[in-house]
């Protein structure tokens, strides 16, 4: 089994946009994974464990809930995921146990951390299932890894897809954003979709060229928070934050 991080980031937050976060997600060597897309290699009819490390890098104490987001799994998965000392099934997306980390203290499962567990059958499908740490005081104050599960099988095939996109520029924006986007020449069709924070879909840009600079509307969103995912031929190669302003 074979863990990488993806070399884009999965979310690019600017410290002087939009606040610093008071939540770090690890990895189990300590590396800094919050907001990208964590690769975990699984075969079929195969359980994966996957445990991070949350840190609190403010100088005050934070109350923390962990909620799940299910984006592509199989009919036949399961998954678990644990925090706070709790374990919740399939059809618990929200741990109803908050955890309180003092200033400075990272936390492992052992001390009644993360982890999750992922259960697959024979589909060879590539899953996204993302996790979110945020504070209870503040919903804005959030932290998340999207973990992507690929099946073992036709890994070179998959690395044959991909693509680079830049961050929206308005950012926060109000009417309009452009983003840059390059889709490569082993793939064929593009789209920016566009998530609120719960996950739920709320817009779908259909990319004509291979390459270029796409303008999107934005003013059928309400003000807040939202995630644009880059997907190319139905794959999600990058995520990124957007903020929708006041109008």
């Amino acid at each position: 089994m074979k863990k990488i991080i993806t070399s884009i980031a999965f979310i690019a937050i600017s410290l002087f946009t939009f606040g610093q976060f008071s939540a770090v997600v690890l990895d189990d060597l300590s590396a800094d994974i919050s907001n990208t897309i964590y690769d975990e290699y699984v075969g079929g009819n195969a359980s994966v464990t996957t445990e991070f490390l949350v840190r609190n890098s403010d100088t005050v104490a934070h109350t923390y809930r962990c909620r799940r987001t299910i984006y592509t799994v199989a009919a036949d998965d399961s998954t678990q995921f644990c925090w706070g000392g709790l374990c919740y099934n399939w059809g618990t997306n929200l741990s109803s146990v908050s955890l309180a980390i003092n200033p400075g203290v990272t936390v492992n499962f052992a001390a009644f951390g993360f982890h999750a567990i992922f259960n697959t059958k024979l589909s060879t499908m590539t899953r996204y299932v993302h996790y979110q740490f945020y504070d209870i005081a503040d919903a804005d104050d959030s932290t998340g890894v999207t973990i992507r599960y690929n099946s073992t099988v036709g890994i070179n095939e998959m690395d044959k897809v991909g693509g680079t996109i830049s961050n929206a520029f308005p950012n926060p924006a109000n009417m309009s954003i452009s983003v840059k986007y390059d889709i490569n020449e082993f793939s064929n069709t593009g789209t920016i979709v566009f998530f609120d924070m719960l996950g739920k879909e709320v817009k779908e840009v259909v990319l004509s060229d291979k390459k270029g600079t796409a303008k999107i509307n934005v003013d059928d969103l309400n003000s807040g928070i939202y995630f644009y995912s880059f997907m190319v031929d139905g794959k999600a190669i990058s995520t990124k934050k957007l903020v929708i302003s006041s109008k």
